[in-house]
C-alpha cells in the first residue's frame, strides 16, 4: 500500500555509529525486570567526549562540557484546570466536560510554511490563525500539530562544535507553540502535539536516551497540566524505524520516552501515530502505557471497513483515524478530481459512523505552492501539495461540503 509518507526522503542522520560510543553516559539502562526504568542522574553528570561524524567529509567536533539542570520553567496555563477540561478517556470514546467528544480534527501546516510552522522567522501567527478559523467553520475541533526535533532546539546539533546546551528546547521557538496554542483555544479547538517529529533515527538506541531526557525534561514541564492540549503523540509515522532498526530498539524507546512524560504531566493522553496495521503486533507492549492508538489511512475507502474491525478486535480503547485523504493534483498512479476527494471523504466518514468509531483527523488543510511542501521539500508538483481541502487562494474544494455535513449536524 502506498502513503503519503513514502515519498519522503529519509532525515539524513546526523549522529554517527562513533557518537553512539563516545556520548554514552552512566544511565538507568532498562533491565529485565524493569524494561522502562527512566534514568535519573543524566543531568548533572560531566562528561569530556570526541564526536566523528561519518560521511563523505569527516568531522571530528569535541566538547567538554557539564551538564546542568535547566531552570524550572514556566507552565503556560496560569490557573489551576479542572479536570473536566482536560479531554479523557472512556471505553472506546472520548469525553469533554462530562459529553462524548467525537474528534473532529485537521492536520495543520501553514499554506506558506509547511513542515516550518514554529521555526524562528517563519512563525505567523496572523495567517495561522486566519487558516484556521476556516477549519473550525468547517465544524472542527481538533488540530494536530507538529514539534520538529532538530529546529526546536536551542542550537544544532548536527554540526560542530557539538554543545550539550543545544540539546533543550529554544525558549523562541516554545513562545510561538504557546502562541499557537493560544489561537486554538480562541477557536474552541484542542491540540494534538506529535513529537521527535524529524529526529535521528540513532538516538532510539538506549545509549542516547540521555539526549531524549534532557530535551524532554525542559520540554513537558513548560506544557503540563494544560487542557487545551488534548494529548502528547509520541512520534508521527515510527513504522519505518521498526523496520529498519527492530521492534527490540524501537518499542522500548517509546515505553521509556512514556514512562518519562507521564511522569512530568501524567493528566495529558498520550498515544503514537501509525502507518502499518502490521504495529497492532505490539499492542501488548504498548498498551499499558498508551490512552488511545492511531492509524493513518491512505488507501481505498472500500479496504476501511475491514481495517477498523481489525482495530477494534486488538483493543477496547479509542481507535483514532489520525490521518487520512485524497490528493486532487497529481497522484501516486493517476490523477484524481476534487469530486473524487469529496467521494473519498464521504465514504471514510460514513465507514467510521457506522462502525461507532472515536473520530477522524484528516489531512489536511491547505494546499501548497510547489517547492515547498514535503520534507525536505518536493521541488516538482507532487500529490502532497494538492491534499488540503482549501485551494490556494483560501476558496473551499467541494470536500469541505462534506465535511460541514458530517460535523456540523
Amino acid at each position: 500500500m502506498l502513503t503519503r509518507r513514502q515519498f519522503f526522503k529519509l532525515i539524513a542522520t546526523f549522529l554517527g555509529s562513533a557518537f553512539a560510543t563516545a556520548c554514552a553516559r552512566t544511565i538507568g539502562v532498562p533491565t529485565a525486570s524493569d524494561p522502562t526504568a527512566i534514568p535519573t542522574a543524566t543531568v548533572t553528570a560531566s562528561s569530556t567526549a570526541t564526536v566523528t561524524a561519518t560521511s563523505t567529509t569527516t568531522a571530528t567536533p569535541t566538547f567538554t562540557r557539564a551538564l546542568t539542570s535547566s531552570p524550572t520553567p514556566t507552565r503556560t496555563a496560569t490557573a489551576t484546570p479542572r479536570l473536566a477540561d482536560f479531554v479523557t478517556v472512556r471505553g472506546d470514546q472520548f469525553f469533554y466536560r462530562d459529553a462524548r467528544f467525537p474528534i473532529n480534527g485537521f492536520n495543520y501546516y501553514p499554506r506558506l510554511h509547511p513542515w516550518k510552522t514554529f521555526n524562528i522567522g517563519e512563525w505567523e501567527p496572523d495567517i495561522t490563525e486566519k487558516e484556521m478559523k476556516i477549519a473550525a467553520s468547517l465544524g472542527a475541533n481538533n488540530v494536530r500539530m507538529f514539534v520538529d526535533f532538530n529546529y526546536s532546539l536551542v542550537g544544532s546539533i548536527i554540526q560542530a562544535p557539538f554543545d550539550v546546551n543545544a540539546l533543550v528546547p529554544n525558549q523562541n521557538y516554545l513562545a510561538n507553540v504557546r502562541e499557537f496554542l493560544e489561537i486554538a483555544a480562541r477557536l474552541n479547538l484542542k491540540v494534538q502535539f506529535t513529537l521527535f517529529d524529524s529526529m535521528s533515527w540513532n538516538l532510539y538506541q538506549p545509549e542516547n536516551f540521555w539526549i531524549v531526557e534532557t530535551y524532554l525534561r525542559t520540554l513537558i514541564p513548560m506544557f503540563a497540566n494544560d487542557p487545551r492540549i488534548m494529548c502528547w503523540d509520541l512520534q508521527n509515522e515510527p513504522d519505518r524505524a521498526i523496520r529498519t532498526l527492530g521492534a527490540n530498539i524501537v518499542i522500548p524507546f517509546f515505553q521509556r520516552v512514556s514512562k518519562l512524560i507521564r511522569q512530568l504531566d501524567p493528566r495529558q493522553l498520550q498515544t503514537i501515530g501509525w502507518i502499518d496495521r502490521a504495529r497492532a503486533q505490539y499492542f501488548s507492549d504498548l498498551d499499558p502505557y498508551l490512552d488511545f492508538w492511531c492509524f493513518h489511512f491512505y488507501d481505498q475507502a472500500a479496504n476501511l471497513p475491514d481495517l477498523v474491525k481489525f482495530y477494534k478486535t486488538r483493543t477496547t480503547k479509542p481507535v483514532l483515524l489520525q490521518e487520512f485523504g485524497l490528493p486532487t493534483g497529481p497522484a501516486f498512479d493517476n490523477s484524481n478530481t476534487e469530486a473524487d476527494q469529496a467521494a473519498h471523504y464521504t465514504s471514510v466518514l460514513t465507514t467510521l459512523d457506522e462502525n461507532k468509531m472515536c473520530g477522524s483527523v484528516f489531512w489536511c488543510l491547505n494546499d501548497y505552492p510547489i517547492g515547498l511542501a514535503g520534507n525536505p521539500p518536493i521541488q516538482t508538483d507532487h500529490p502532497e501539495n494538492h491534499f488540503g481541502v482549501l485551494r490556494l487562494d483560501y476558496s473551499e474544494k467541494p470536500v469541505t461540503r462534506v465535511l460541514r455535513s458530517f460535523w456540523l449536524r
